[in-house]
């Protein structure tokens, strides 16, 4: 994706069917995973707020560099809690976390579909079936609004794990914590299953 910085190459994702189409049409829309991101964006937001009601200024300013201390801080962890499942092969349901994967130095390698209403078809389960055994794929991660029997049939006979990992953070608690919360359970998702 030409799109964000530090994507040059996209390695490890050669299995993508179709991924050329996808880059080229649309730009990669998920762009919050990467926290680097939140934090400029929280800038954004005290800028903008600050233009629009500059009584509050001061307190949009501050919030915002007390959210980007809270996302530093999650980085961290995150970084931390990631760097012993670094070079472990996995799959993702769809071409959605390229950003989480560039900042915080994993790599999927492939895709079950990559557009969000697509469903792969069956000569795509069987590459990323062999692909799976190929590679020694130790963990294949849905999400929640896609089917999950799209999983079982990718996995084959192959003993492989499958978790739920989930980019929009569904099950989270909504308020001024949602955000770094929603990083750290995809990192610890991944680590879980990897």
């Amino acid at each position: 994706h030409e799109e964000h910085e530090g994507h040059e190459e996209h390695e490890g994702h050669e299995e993508h069917e179709g991924h050329e189409e996808h880059e080229e049409n649309r730009p990669d829309p998920h762009a919050w995973l990467d926290p680097e991101n939140g934090k400029l964006w929280l800038d954004a937001i005290a800028s903008e707020l600050s233009l629009i009601d500059p009584i509050n200024s001061a307190t949009y300013r501050a919030n915002a560099e007390s959210g980007k201390l809270e996302i530093d801080a999650v980085i961290a962890e995150v970084e931390a809690t990631l760097s012993r499942v670094l070079d472990i092969q996995f799959l993702v349901f769809h071409d959605a976390y390229q950003y989480f994967e560039n900042r915080l130095g994993i790599s999927a390698i492939g895709a079950i579909t990559v557009a969000d209403a697509v469903d792969p078809s069956p000569a795509r389960i069987l590459e990323l079936n062999n692909l799976v055994k190929k590679t020694g794929v130790i963990c294949i991660f849905s999400e929640p609004q896609f089917n999950p029997g799209l999983i079982r049939s990718v996995m084959g006979d192959a003993i492989v794990k499958s978790h739920v990992i989930d980019p929009l953070g569904t099950q989270l608690e909504l308020g001024k914590h949602f955000y770094p919360q929603l990083i750290r359970s995809i990192a610890q998702t991944l680590a879980s299953c990897l």
